[in-house]
């Protein structure tokens, strides 16, 4: 037989000659064009409901294509409702009216589109982080980046984890599923740790694992805050503290860090009615300011008074250097109002996503159950990697390195600025951490793009502490991370630094 030969089944008649589908594009797959075709004849009614397509052999070789194509396009039929498939018996028209199909293909293709998806009121205030603003372009290779907070990760570091893990993966009892409140050797090694190095007492129950600091403050402003509650925040601080609390819609007030920490008697009215406030008491970013006990004790029995919890970030207090460590919050607390947060991604290298919480007893169950709808534990398999560097020393072992390398660095950059710029820079606390925050009274705000791109110019990366701010001063600020730059870049960039200042400020 050739030409239009037809195979007839029932009330459905199909050309065995091919017809080439009147929608689709060329490069559309062949089962896609087949099932477009027969959707197309059976929206308008020349394929009757109720018929009984051939069999995907005979319709193949009347369509001159692979039975797989077919077989496709049947599945691809039957998902939107063209066909049923009944085993043993064939694949037929579904009941579905044709001139229903074609109305609704018709309303779909006339009506507007929809307006945009109506979002939650915390994904309208969310925010990601700004790009890094740079002025000017430098080669890369000639470039001194103080702008970027990087702690080169060392050799022995990554050895003893590499071992750790594969000590690990060599068991029988690998571990599986995380727990939700975090690795019970992780828990336990994490308090020995503290006991000795920090003279905390913590029970491995206190400590909630988390996935980094950033989540810690998530949770705790979804289980302590609600929308229009008011948050004490330390002013300067990292910007991504002060957005955390900003995005669950409460009114944050800032509160200035002087010298000596934050002082609660100097805020205590503008505080009125505050459910929380949080402060870094240790090491206080960016200014590098570590609070007096005595400011530390004060702001306790306010908390106390006025029936507030306080977040104590610990961030970065491990790489201190000519300071003697205060106790910390959560040692003094008596009452279980002070939350303590702190990350491991600074101690070993940025990779290392974990972090964890104090967390006072009588709140512990409600921090858990926020935890488990955002996820079920963190990553287990480094949290067990983690407790065995603990475990061995491998861990104080990194801190002290880490820390006895920033005190030199530290000294050659602020001695190069200071040689040269002398009293038009003031350098605030910097006794821990790895930065510099650097206040240059005699130039405005507004230079700070022309400082930038004039130390670009000269191979150094710098970075505004404007974001930092609610209400920026009104002179520069930089703030310079030196942890992850040589002894010798530090000392060119202090001088080219210096450089770019006289250049912008003038003689």
């Amino acid at each position: 037989m050739t030409g239009r030969e037809l195979f007839r089944c029932d009330h459905f008649e199909l050309s065995r000659e091919p017809r080439m589908p009147e929608r689709g594009k060329a490069d559309d797959p062949m089962y896609v064009q087949v099932a477009e075709s027969i959707g197309r004849d059976i929206d308008s009614g020349r394929f009757q409901v109720g018929a009984r397509l051939p069999g995907s052999r005979s319709m193949a070789v009347a369509l001159g294509v692979s039975r797989t194509v077919v077989l496709m396009a049947y599945d691809q039929l039957e998902s939107e409702g063209y066909l049923d498939s009944r085993s043993g018996s064939g694949t037929y028209v579904s009941a579905r009216p044709a001139a229903v199909s074609a109305r609704e293909a018709r309303a779909e293709e006339q009506s507007e589109a929809p307006g945009e998806v109506r979002l939650s009121r915390l994904a309208q205030r969310a925010e990601l982080p700004a790009a890094p603003m740079l002025e000017a372009s430098a080669p890369e290779d000639n470039v001194i980046d103080l702008a970027q907070p990087r702690v080169a990760s060392d050799p022995r570091s990554l050895k003893a984890w590499v071992q750790n893990l594969t000590a690990l993966l060599r068991r029988r009892h690998v571990p599986d599923f995380p727990e939700l409140q975090g690795a019970i050797d992780l828990r336990k090694a994490v308090a020995g740790y503290l006991s000795v190095e920090r003279a905390m007492e913590v029970d491995p129950d206190d400590i909630l694992i988390v996935s980094g600091a950033q989540q810690a403050r998530d949770l705790i402003a979804r289980v302590l805050l609600d929308e229009g509650d008011i948050v004490g925040v330390e002013e300067p601080c990292h910007w991504s503290v002060r957005h955390t609390y900003e995005a669950v819609g409460t009114r944050i007030v800032p509160c200035t860090v002087g010298p000596d920490g934050m002082d609660i008697d100097r805020h205590a009215a503008t505080l009125d009615g505050v459910r929380l406030v949080n402060v870094a008491p240790s090491f206080q970013f960016p200014t590098g300011v570590v609070m007096t006990e005595d400011r530390r004790r004060a702001l306790l029995q306010w908390a106390y008074a006025n029936d507030a919890c306080l977040v104590e970030d610990d961030f970065d207090c491990e790489h201190r250097f000519g300071v003697r460590t205060s106790p910390s919050l959560w040692s003094l607390d008596r009452h279980g109002r002070v939350i303590h947060v702190s990350s491991f991604a600074r101690s070993m290298f940025p990779a290392l996503q974990l972090g964890y919480m104090l967390v006072p007893r009588a709140l512990r169950e409600r921090f858990l159950a926020v935890k488990w709808l955002a996820d079920r534990g963190s990553i287990s398999m480094q949290q067990h990697v983690l407790a065995a560097c603990i475990g061995s020393g491998q861990y104080l072992r990194d801190l002290r390195r880490i820390a006895h390398g920033l005190a030199p660095r530290h000294r050659l950059l602020h001695g190069a600025l200071h040689e040269r710029l002398g009293d038009t820079m003031t350098v605030t606390g910097s006794v821990a951490g790895g930065s510099l925050f650097i206040h240059l009274p005699r130039l405005p705000r507004s230079a700070t793009g022309a400082l930038m791109a004039e130390a670009l110019k000269r191979g150094v990366r710098v970075r505004s502490a404007e974001r930092f701010h609610r209400i920026p001063p009104d002179h520069v600020t930089l703030v310079l991370s030196y942890a992850g730059v040589s002894e010798a870049n530090l000392k060119r960039a202090g001088v080219r630094l210096a450089e770019a200042y006289v250049a912008v400020a003038g003689p």
